[in-house]
């Protein structure tokens, strides 16, 4: 089969929902199944390219930042999508098409089935979801119309997380299938770390990597470790954001910027050396689709603190691959970086079962499957 998958975010550009498709176009090709992506333009990347078997057409279009778009961003992908789609399909003629997020690109899977008679199938990746990021609620009403026809039309909608499935079916009446996200966990892998014991004295070395904004709520982690003792803790934070400045402030206010490292936003590249370096990952959004970063942790040997909430419930399983904290009691995250503080044998543990998960639960195989299944029928 031959299949086109739109989303206005491809490795080197966007995050979670980038690396999502660009490892389900690999495991495609892997198949022997042709795949053409349809993406955003950024930087000196070429317009048009072969990488390992994926054809990759990267759009003309407004995106000042390789990490984040804006609305009025992803607007101007749908707009140079939608002029050059029918050329696209014209030249290659795909099966059916993998749609990442119902907005903004949703609606390139309507002309795609109006005008070619193909199928498609929605991929909601968070952010298009109404109810999970409080700021997009306005747009979401006035939106909603557009995206029930594109949902209504789908040969499925598909969520990454039961909690997200939940949430669309909650706003809008169509049934979703959830197929959670993979990790490459040779990519993503332990390395050559120091054992418990010989670790036992030295600072825990805590990591956080995404973006600094208010959904992350990371002003409760730096609140939180600054109540420990001097030399307890070192922390690495990875990505950036509109909060940095407010954040770098209130590190020094609470007399712990020493013990900080701003990592800066990393290439995907880079990430697997930094997640060998730390001691575990703390994640204390507030709320989640389901984060690659959890994964990228779990495959890398690491313990994860993260909150209690939806997007987290299928990962760091509490006890087993890492600790849960109640996100409304700041306390309680205090309590769960104590612990691996003071029992480093324990975040061992917990970071060797979180491995043997990530390995046997979350294969992007496993992911491009259950997409194949919907679109072979």
């Amino acid at each position: 089969m031959k299949f086109l998958l739109v989303n206005h975010e491809y490795p080197p550009v966007g995050a979670g929902a980038a690396t999502a498709s660009q490892a389900i176009a690999s495991n495609l090709t892997d198949r022997g199944h042709g795949v053409v992506v349809v993406t955003t333009h950024h930087g000196k990347l070429p317009s048009y390219s072969a990488e390992e078997g994926v054809i990759v057409y990267r759009l003309k279009c407004i995106r000042k930042r390789i990490d984040r778009s804006n609305v009025f961003e992803m607007l101007s992908f749908v707009m140079a999508a939608f002029f050059r789609l029918p050329f696209i399909l014209a030249k290659h003629q795909p099966d059916a098409l993998i749609i990442f997020f119902s907005l903004p690109s949703g609606p390139l899977g309507l002309v795609a089935r109006i005008f070619a008679k193909l199928p498609y199938v929605i991929s909601l990746r968070g952010g298009d979801v109404p109810g999970l990021v409080p700021e997009l609620d306005s747009l979401h009403k006035v939106l909603a119309p557009l995206r029930r026809v594109v949902l209504r039309h789908a040969r499925a909608v598909i969520a990454n997380s039961e909690g997200l499935g939940k949430l669309s079916e909650a706003a809008d009446s169509y049934p979703v299938r959830v197929i959670p996200n993979g990790v490459d966990t040779e990519f993503f892998r332990p390395g050559s770390a120091r054992s418990p014991s010989s670790a036992a004295n030295d600072p825990l070395r805590v990591l956080f990597v995404g973006r600094f904004q208010e959904q992350k709520n990371l002003e409760v982690l730096l609140q939180q470790l600054a109540r420990f003792p001097s030399g307890s803790f070192e922390l690495h934070l990875v990505g950036n954001g509109p909060l940095e400045t407010r954040l770098r402030a209130l590190a020094d206010q609470l007399e712990i910027g020493e013990l900080i490292t701003w990592r800066g936003w990393l290439p995907r590249l880079a990430l697997p050396k930094v997640y060998q370096w730390a001691d575990c990952l703390v994640n204390p959004s507030l709320y989640e689709g389901m984060p690659n970063v959890v994964l990228e942790a779990m495959a890398s040997g690491l313990p994860v603190i993260a909150s209690n909430i939806s997007g987290h419930e299928a990962l760091a399983l509490n006890g087993e691959t890492g600790i849960i904290f109640d996100v409304e009691q700041p306390d309680t995250l205090f309590s769960a970086i104590g612990r691996l503080v003071n029992d480093r044998e324990l975040g061992h543990k917990l970071g060797t079962m979180g491995r043997a998960r990530a390995v046997s639960e979350f294969s992007w195989r496993r992911t491009t499957d259950s997409y194949l299944e919907l679109l072979s029928g």
